[in-house]
């Protein structure tokens, strides 16, 4: 018995001293990869890459980067619509939040997310391209009978230069989830609670929401809200597809520099790179200024004492915006998967003349491939996070400190 209580404890204290390992383990994995990569484009966008003949410093790249055509553009387009996307995501799932928390509709529109949150950024982005396109869903649809178009009209929707499609494809993933982080933070204030108190002083539903519950929800997705505008204004996937090309936005011109056969490019994408860079954070000192602007008018308006009682139409305007915007991903990836099996579809016809596996069968392997490549390295991410997550978690209970 006692031998048995030793190996006992023999093991428990092997476990506990490994355990001690797991933060500092987690922290080399989640930080020498930012710290290597970042050394490898400042070194090289001042001219040191030995291995292409850099040996020296100097400001080469910056000032091919510069003067490429079209990077100014590349950069107001990346800028504007990480600002954007945020701004716009943000005020949706503020107001239907403000208007109908604790309503069935609320509840009903939960369902929804995960649904939503689990298909990947870049499908969504094809699909509201079948579903936006001059020959998409949309168009076919309302022809000839609304639009009296009989063949697909000369517009430039997706991929429009001013970027409209792109801060569209990425609102519709970033509504749902602001709309779930915001959900966090609601259980976290005893929102309902702090909104009954303002609703019984006279304040409408929307007014006394935000004027009472905002502001202690705002604390707790501000980290979010910054993660939803570094992606938008460097994202590459969804502006392949829904972006201008000509320029495309700077994460795509990097791309495209980086992969060029002209290997002197890499010092010009790497330069560009730290533009990048500067562009997320001046983005992110743009929202913070914005922040205490907000703050200022809020004050002034609280202080007016304004009650806002006849708030429907605005509660009705954030439930359309929030219902379209988990509409077009819906049904998106519905024309999406309609086109995988159409074979011929003539314009304005709602639906093909006929269906065809030929797209499935002769990329068959391709498919077969990509998908267990995708597969193998999102189960080996999502298993090693997980482990050093609870080993993290484990170690912090173990030796008397709060899990944060």
């Amino acid at each position: 018995m006692d031998e048995a209580l030793r190996q006992r404890e023999v093991i428990e204290m092997g476990a506990s001293y490994s355990l001690r390992w797991v933060p500092a383990v987690t922290l080399l994995l989640l930080l020498g990869p930012v710290f290597a990569g970042l050394l490898g484009t400042v070194l090289p966008a001042f001219g040191y890459l030995p291995a292409l003949g850099g040996l020296a410093f100097g400001f080469e790249a910056w000032r091919a980067f510069f003067a490429a055509p079209g990077v100014a553009e590349s950069i107001r387009l990346s800028l504007v619509t990480g600002l954007a996307v945020t701004a716009l995501s943000f005020a949706v799932v503020i107001l239907f939040v403000a208007g109908w928390h604790g309503t069935a509709s609320f509840a009903w529109v939960q369902r929804f997310l995960s649904p939503l949150l689990s298909v990947p950024h870049v499908t969504v982005a094809f699909g509201l391209a079948f579903l936006l396109a001059p020959s998409g869903w949309i168009f076919r649809l309302t022809s000839p009978w609304l639009t009296g178009y009989d063949r697909p009209p000369d517009l430039i929707i997706v991929q429009d230069p001013d970027g409209l499609a792109l801060i569209a494809g990425l609102m519709v993933k970033e509504i749902p989830f602001l709309f779930l982080m915001t959900l966090a933070a609601i259980g976290q204030v005893d929102a309902a609670r702090v909104r009954t108190m303002a609703r019984t002083l006279g304040y409408g539903t929307i007014v006394a929401w935000l004027k009472a519950v905002f502001p202690l929800v705002y604390r707790q997705i501000r980290l979010p809200i910054f993660a939803v505008l570094a992606f938008a204004a460097s994202v590459v996937d969804v502006s392949v597809v829904l972006a201008p090309s000509t320029p495309p936005p700077l994460a795509v011109q990097l791309v495209r520099w980086f992969n060029d056969p002209d290997l002197a490019l890499r010092f010009v994408a790497s330069a560009g790179a730290l533009v990048q860079l500067g562009l997320v954070v001046s983005a992110i000192l743009a929202w913070w200024l914005g922040e205490r602007i907000v703050a200022w008018l809020g004050r002034k308006w609280v202080h007016a004492g304004t009650r806002g009682r006849h708030d429907m139409p605005l509660r009705i305007a954030a439930a359309a915006a929030l219902t379209a915007s988990f509409l077009a991903a819906f049904l998106g990836l519905a024309s999406m998967a309609l086109w995988s099996v159409a074979g011929r579809w003539r314009f304005p016809d709602p639906l093909p003349g006929r269906l065809s596996l030929e797209a499935w069968t002769a990329n068959a392997d391709r498919l077969i491939n990509a998908t267990l490549n995708t597969a193998t390295i999102g189960i080996a991410a999502a298993l090693v996070g997980l482990v050093l997550t609870i080993g993290c978690l484990e170690n912090e209970a173990r030796f008397g400190r709060r899990a944060a």
